[in-house]
């Protein structure tokens, strides 16, 4: 009973919290600025609630006030049950009942639940811990400001305290002893509960006192109404300001939202006018306001609840059972129905019946309306955004904008919506607006009870399959030869080059394990980005960005499709005897997971998935060492945003998805699954290979995007464990980038160490690429190169020949990725050439330089063409001979781009 009063009532008050807390933390990237916003939100939110208690109170004051004579005087008189009856018929002769004092109680009241949700999310809020404040060090922990001896005093709830003190003695003065002793006792209370609280959480609610504070001054204050609209004015102004100032994401966007604070006193007049022009029978017959708004905010409450969880899961319910032992994924679905009714149903319902009827109005009207607007959304506006992985993420895109047409086609579908609604009840028809309303309802609630029947069945044929016993055996997908030649291109998305030298310093066993490797520390990749820059990783010199744009009669994902199989084709074609297999190739058929569909037309190439495949598995495996519950976590709370996203307009989705973290305070979780992805099969690499390759050479192509991400692993084996403790002893050891890296590299050379114990080790030839690295601090790189970040440019290329032996070895000489090719075809095809364009493949192009983009783009529809890459005039740089060195960036005036 419990868990079902926190879901509906206390969890909405935690989503608030959470989604304030996100917010400003992205803006002002600092975790007390963040705690500052969410005291001020949840104050103005509750202010309407508590102005209504302030009445209530005050009411009962005066009735008591009225009465205290005569009960005084009957008090006096009479005792034991004469006094009680004489009472009991004084009361109901003035039209009161002692259960009406409990309305002063109700100031209390509502502070239960929005400090108990504040409670349970500050308290364990991951986004807190090890991060400081002012004076307080640690957000996470109490704020042991001093010592007194061996007891550290925590001096915030000492603070909290003496401010909740003074803002009762001004909200006090002039009441009875009742009323002082409620406040003091509360603040006496607040402090023993919270004195050895985390500071974060203290800190909020001292805030609160705070804010309490303000408003016990305004309440004394002539106009206090105007002065706060004022104030909030000048704050959003400051803010808007702040946000075009650090170039936010969506400023515009996110002005436009504040920016309606300008206009509160206009909001304000045009709801009087509706309540009294259009609105005028909800005004005045209130059980069909009632009906309307009762009935859409069940209509609101099925489909974010029911519906949309329901057809959710019911697309693939195999895929969401047995999720972390919860068994039917039934469970999640009631989880989401108990959320979606505190947050559309019971909240609104409180906030409608403590209010008068021109409110009331307004909310009924506002509910219908909603209800329109989100059913248009969901039904006719879906958003197709690719697939969606289990954690309500989609793998095919990094945002979910859509395109301006459609955006604004849905803005004028709304306000038609909108328009004819208000028709509607201007003709004074609501009694069909409510028939309406709930044939909606009851059709909602019927096509849900039809997808809860298809995710029943969908769990029983899981039970039925047993998939946890079926999942334990391996396909091997790389297949190597023992007798002949083996060639490896290996492209790791992100890997920097500025980490291997100290990586195998602080990990001497990678020298063993890389035995023969040869790292080209002085590399430069093509662009910052993998839709530039990896294309050159795999098709050479005629796949830079500048020999794409140079054939600017062709379509750029043709382009990029060559370069993808370029080696592939050479060596099955012009090779002798080869096989080739390649994996995730990075936007193939420009899309954001690979379509294989250009590999499908030559037979000797196999091409396949391994990013998210062995995900699953590997949780399985490890359940003793890694975070528990990652994915039930994620989908308890996910399912219910999923849902609001997709009730949502098109121009705010993007808001609500936030990349995917849905304003998730705990990003550590979505990052280790994000880091998973792509080390899982790197750790599976042993399982994933045998050595049937019997008398054919192997050619072998896999992407992989583990060191991409960023996560903290443990030392010295640096594998994700549900708590790192401890950092390793290198100089970059504890960066979330590096710990990533070296957990790939390690793995990597895991595998190796299983091809040397096979016998395959030293008839193979091995390329290690990146396309990019990450902006970071080189200091091997002239300070002047910083402002263009030219760390961003440093991509891992390392080589390990035939036979090749010994500690890794330092080249210095000037390479870009595009030599990758080159490194494994020489001396195996005479004179290779490109299948595509007849062209030798060679490195002369080199000798000109790189021509390296710095500019930011990374998605093909942010590209102006879909023949060239169309980027900024000074967004091009040639670099040649030593990268570090500023005289050698000389940047050129344009490319292709008119």
């Amino acid at each position: 009973m419990g868990s079902i009063f926190y879901t509906v009532v206390i969890y909405p008050i935690t989503q608030i919290i959470e989604l304030v807390y996100s917010f400003c933390d992205k803006i002002f990237d600092n975790p007390g600025l963040g705690i500052i916003g969410v005291s001020l939100a949840v104050s103005m939110l509750t202010l309407p609630l508590y102005a209504v208690a302030e009445y209530w109170q005050q009411k009962e004051r005066d009735i008591e006030k009225g009465m205290q004579k005569q009960v005084d005087r009957i008090k006096a008189v009479f005792k034991g049950n004469e006094q009680y009856m004489i009472l009991s018929a004084y009361y109901r002769e003035s039209h009161y009942h002692p259960i009406m004092s409990l309305r002063a109680a109700f100031g209390l009241l509502i502070q239960i639940p929005f400090f108990t949700a504040a409670y349970t999310c500050l308290s364990n809020m991951e986004a807190l811990k090890g991060h400081s404040f002012w004076f307080i060090k640690n957000m996470g922990a109490p704020d042991a400001s001093f010592m007194l001896g061996t007891v550290a005093v925590n001096v915030l709830p000492i603070a909290m305290t003496v401010i909740n003190i003074i803002a009762g003695a001004i909200y006090t003065k002039g009441l009875g002893f009742r009323d002082k002793a409620q406040i003091y006792g509360l603040a006496l209370l607040f402090v023993c509960i919270l004195y050895n609280s985390p500071s974060g959480l203290v800190l909020y609610w001292t805030l609160n006192n705070v804010f309490s504070l303000v408003k016990n001054i305004f309440y004394k204050i002539k106009h206090p109404v105007k002065v706060l609209y004022y104030l909030a004015c000048a704050g959003v102004t400051a803010l808007i300001i702040f946000v075009f100032a650090i170039k936010m994401k969506r400023a515009v966007l996110v002005s436009c939202v504040f920016a309606l604070v300008y206009f509160a006193p206009l909001f304000v007049r045009a709801c009087n006018y509706a309540v009294d022009n259009i609105l005028t029978e909800f005004r005045e017959h209130s059980k069909r306001r009632t009906a309307a708004f009762l009935l859409s905010a069940a209509g609101l409450f099925l489909l974010l609840g029911l519906f949309i969880p329901t057809n959710l899961i019911a697309s693939s319910p195999m895929e969401f059972s047995g999720i972390d032992s919860y068994g039917s994924p039934l469970f999640f679905v009631r989880n989401t129905m108990l959320q979606a009714l505190g947050l559309c149903f019971v909240w609104p319902c409180l906030v409608y019946f403590l209010y008068h009827e021109r409110l009331q109005s307004l909310m009924a009207a506002g509910f219908v309306i909603l209800l329109g607007c989100a059913l248009l959304d969901v039904f006719v506006f879906p958003g197709n955004y690719g697939t969606l992985s289990k954690l309500l993420r989609f793998i095919d895109v990094s945002t979910v904008d859509s395109p301006a047409k459609k955006v604004f086609l849905n803005a004028f579908d709304i306000l038609l919506i909108c328009l004819a609604l208000f028709f509607l009840f201007k003709r004074n028809v609501s009694g069909t607006v409510s028939l309406a309303v709930g044939l909606i309802c009851a059709s909602l609630a019927l096509i849900s009870a039809a997808n809860v029947h298809t995710i029943s069945k969908g769990y029983s044929d899981y039970q039925r399959v047993n998939v946890d016993g079926g999942s334990d055996a391996f396909e091997p997908i790389f297949h190597l030869s023992k007798t002949g030649k083996n060639v490896l291109h290996i492209f790791l998305d992100r890997a920097q080059n500025q980490y291997i030298e100290p990586m195998f310093e602080e990990l001497p066993e990678l020298n063993e394990q890389y035995s023969g490797f040869t790292l080209y520390k002085n590399s430069v990749s093509y662009s910052g980005w993998t839709l530039l820059g990896a294309a050159a990783c795999f098709g050479g010199y005629e796949y830079t960005p500048e020999a794409m744009n140079a054939r600017s009669e062709e379509k750029l994902v043709d382009k990029q499709n060559e370069s993808l199989l370029l080696l592939p084709r050479v060596f099955t074609e012009q090779a002798d005897s080869y096989f080739a297999t390649v994996t995730d190739s990075p936007w193939a058929n420009y899309s954001w997971v690979p379509d294989f569909t250009p590999f499908e037309k030559y037979p000797a190439i196999t091409a396949c998935r391994t990013d998210r495949v062995y995900t699953d598995r590997w949780y399985k495996e490890h359940k003793n060492s890694i975070k528990q519950n990652i994915t039930s976590d994620a989908l308890k709370r996910n399912i219910l945003w999923y849902g609001m996203l997709q009730m949502a307009p098109l121009a705010l989705r993007p808001a609500f998805y936030n990349d995917g973290r849905y304003w998730s305070t705990n990003d550590t979780n979505l990052d280790y699954d994000s880091y998973l992805s792509g080390y899982a099969f790197l750790d599976y690499l042993p399982e994933l290979t045998d050595f049937d390759s019997e008398g054919k050479n192997a050619f072998i192509s896999f992407a992989n995007l583990a060191t991409h991400e960023s996560l903290n692993l443990q030392p010295p084996d640096y594998v994700p464990v549900a708590a790192v403790t401890k950092k390793g002893s290198g100089v970059h050891s504890g960066k979330s980038d590096y710990d990533a890296m070296a957990g790939a590299m390690k793995r990597l050379g895991e595998w190796f160490d299983y091809l040397k114990e096979n016998g395959v080790y030293d008839n193979t030839r091995i390329v290690i690429v990146s396309d990019h690295a990450r902006g970071g601090h080189n200091a091997e790189y002239d300070s002047s190169l910083n402002e263009m970040n030219a760390e961003h440019f440093h991509p891992l290329l390392m080589f390990k020949d035939f036979g090749a032996d010994g500690s890794l070895q330092v080249d210095t000489g000037f390479m870009t990725t595009a030599d990758a090719p080159f490194l494994l075809l020489q001396g195996l095809v005479d004179s290779p050439k490109n299948p595509f364009t007849g062209k030798i493949i060679n490195t002369a192009e080199k000798q000109k330089g790189a021509l390296v983009c710095t500019q930011h783009l990374f998605m093909p529809y942010q590209n102006k063409s879909d023949k060239v890459f169309v980027v900024e005039d000074d967004s091009w740089w040639r670099v040649k001979d030593n990268i570090f060195k500023s005289e050698n960036w000389v940047r050129e005036p344009q490319l292709g781009n008119k």
